[in-house]
């Protein structure tokens, strides 16, 4: 089996972010459900898994918060036209038939990592940074995932990549976050040892366990021993800190994610409010009609009649101004179109 695992908070960021503002014409954002989609399904045309998941953080203290009450501070919160689009993109994985997991307690990392290690002959991790790389293995390669000029952008890291690009085997990564940190996960490290100094002493000494059997006998300058000295503690926390778990409690049998039929209806449903048709005609959802009837509160409206949503995406490029109101009624959903 071929499975698929992405960080659902991860690409939505950087599909936030990497695409241009796009709002519907009553201003509601849809950059990161349109980004995250269009990054999501390449993804899903390119690897073609035969079972596929996307994780989700908990808005709650997980292990590592019980472990370090600092974890993650000083994060920014996300902008609320970021946080309104999380239950859209959401309610649309669900109703385009493609598992999501929650964790509590546990992270988005976690996840995935658990996932890598359920036995698939192949699992590819999405996501939009380094973390997973410390996943990497022979039946498991890290995909990170962005957004360059409001195209996706992928790049696959396998052992002999991610040795070409880093230097280093996948649990090494874990030693570099120890001596290093992470300032984005409020992970301490050792203080003033950078990327730089920390991937040197990783390359030389393969492990923190190595570098503190004997500090004095490093070949590293006085300044460099006497930072690794005092950050000791730090080191090992550290570590501790950033491994992946990979015993989130989840259902491991990995058939489970195989996609289902969905809700062709509600997906339908969703990207026509969101105004997403390019979407809704990417995913297939777009062949039904839309049923049009004449505005109730619209004097100078045009009565459409039956109309496709591609055909309403039509009239929406000839019309200088085009307004769509959909109501649900009698099963039907119905739509009052004004010039």
């Amino acid at each position: 089996m071929v499975f698929l695992a992405v960080d659902g908070n991860s690409i939505i960021n950087r599909a936030f972010y990497g695409i241009k503002t796009l709002t519907t014409r009553d201003g509601h954002f849809t950059n990161a459900v349109y980004g995250f989609f269009n990054i999501f399904l390449n993804l899903i045309d390119t690897y073609k898994p035969d079972a596929c998941a996307v994780a989700f953080d908990v808005h709650q203290p997980t292990f590592r918060h019980k472990m370090y009450a600092d974890y993650k501070a000083g994060r920014r919160p996300a902008p609320p036209e970021l946080v309104e689009q999380f239950p859209e993109i959401k309610e649309l994985l669900d109703a385009l038939g493609y598992a999501r997991i929650e964790c509590p307690g546990y992270e988005a990392d976690d996840i995935l990592g658990t996932l890598s290690d359920c036995g698939a002959d192949m699992c590819y991790i999405a996501t939009g940074d380094r973390d997973s790389l410390q996943l990497i293995s022979d039946r498991c390669g890290v995909i990170l995932a962005s957004t360059k000029a409001g195209r996706p952008d992928y790049t696959l890291y396998g052992e002999e990549a991610l040795k070409e690009k880093y230097g280093l085997t996948p649990p090494q990564m874990i030693e570099l976050k120890a001596l290093m940190g992470d300032s984005s996960d409020n992970i301490p490290g050792v203080k003033g040892i950078g990327e730089k100094t920390a991937t040197d002493l990783i390359q030389r000494y393969s492990s923190i366990d190595e570098i503190y059997k004997d500090v004095d006998a490093l070949a590293v300058s006085p300044s460099v021993k006497a930072k690794l000295a005092a950050g000791r503690d730090s080191a090992f926390f550290s570590r501790e800190l950033g491994t992946i778990s990979k015993q989130a409690p989840i259902d491991r049998d990995l058939t489970k994610y195989v996609k289902t039929a969905g809700d062709p209806a509600a997906a339908k449903a969703i990207m026509t409010r969101l105004e997403l048709f390019k979407l809704m005609e990417r995913t297939g959802v777009d062949s039904a009609q839309i049923t049009v009837a004449e505005p109730q509160k619209a004097p100078d409206s045009k009565f459409i009649g039956s109309a496709s949503a591609r055909e309403i995406s039509a009239l929406v490029k000839t019309e200088k101004r085009l307004f769509l109101s959909l109501v649900q009624s009698g099963g039907k959903l119905i739509a009052s179109i004004s010039p």
